[in-house]
């Protein structure tokens, strides 16, 4: 019965994330020469968006301040793009929580916004999606870290959980990470709300000195 518990489960994962149409992205090792273009790029085709870059940025290098510079840029680009798929949105009511403070604060927990990283229990990349589940999604180990790849097939894993829990993000995040452990909820939640307190206090402060500067 577990057998094929398991095996439904994976079935239905893999049903949902080929609709959403999971592509393949680039890897995290960007050259730093593109950067300052592609945000520029950002900003000239869609400012709200380019804003959040800037915050999701500024929060990355807060928690990982050892983390390369062109490192944290992929990330946090990676990210922003990733949140604004319409495909993969989900919002928390229960906790006034939007998708990209979901995935921030779930990213945080997992990786603190480390695309190499590996778990002990081989889970791997931003998301740490733990690849003797859901390898099936990956051509390769290497893949596993690839940005896009990771949030696509991660926030899809979330996603169906989500969905199962009747939208409860705690108990999406119990199936997450396999185990009923409030600990490791409490964590993702609050770090979620976090990184939106610091967004909502920033936001004010640029809008004030925007109308001071008038």
């Amino acid at each position: 019965m577990e057998d094929i518990l398991r095996a439904v489960k994976i079935a239905s994962v893999m049903i949902f994330v080929f609709i959403c149409g999971i592509s393949h992205g680039n890897t995290h090792d960007g050259d730093t020469r593109k950067a300052p273009r592609e945000i520029e790029s950002m900003k000239n085709e869609d400012s709200e968006k380019c804003r959040d870059f800037r915050y999701v940025l500024r929060h990355i290098r807060s928690v990982n301040k050892k983390q390369r510079d062109v490192t944290s840029v992929s990330v946090a680009r990676a990210i922003t793009e990733h949140a604004y798929g319409k495909r993969y949105r989900f919002s928390s009511r229960e906790h006034r929580l939007n998708f990209l403070s979901v995935i921030m604060g779930i990213i945080e927990v997992e990786s603190r916004f480390d695309p190499d990283a590996v778990s002990g229990k081989d889970a791997r990349g931003l998301m740490q999606v733990h690849w003797p589940t859901w390898n099936r999604f990956f051509s390769s180990q290497e893949e596993a870290h690839d940005l896009t790849r990771n949030l696509a097939v991660g926030t899809g894993i979330l996603r169906l959980y989500m969905t199962r829990s009747n939208n409860d993000l705690r108990s999406a995040l119990h199936k997450y990470l396999g185990v009923n452990n409030d600990r490791y909820a409490d964590r993702v939640i609050a770090s979620a709300a976090a990184f939106k307190k610091s967004v909502l206090s920033q936001r004010i402060k640029e809008d004030l000195q925007q109308r001071g500067s008038r």
